[in-house]
């Protein structure tokens, strides 16, 4: 299994943002659980729309802190509710939220 987060990416944001990569991952941590819950109701209700935004923010934060198959995994579910489906967003979801706890745990360790 590959390294929740991508040690250039990572390592680049640290440098960029030198001391204040502490609250940028705090504010990661604390945003994406939300997104998270929030694809998890649209998925309940069949919001298409609501699961393609969702994903789509959640794809740019991990992407742009390094976690890059957490960013792919929401990348999947984006295109999946901007084709206006729900259809795979199930599986999908267990594999983002199994991801969102390995990055979880990495970045806690960089605090």
């Amino acid at each position: 299994m590959t390294e929740p987060l991508d040690p250039a990416v990572f390592g680049e944001m640290r440098e960029l943002m030198d001391d204040a990569l502490g609250e940028f991952i705090e504010t990661y941590l604390d945003n994406s659980p939300k997104l998270i819950t929030s694809i998890e109701s649209a998925l309940a209700t069949g919001d298409a729309e609501s699961i393609f935004h969702n994903a789509h923010q959640l794809k740019g934060g991990s992407g742009s802190i390094g976690a890059m198959q957490l960013a792919d995994v929401a990348m999947h579910m984006e295109k999946i509710g901007k084709a206006g489906s729900t259809e795979g967003i199930a599986a999908l979801l267990e594999q983002l939220k199994a991801e969102y706890a390995r990055v979880a745990d990495a970045l806690k360790a960089e605090l």
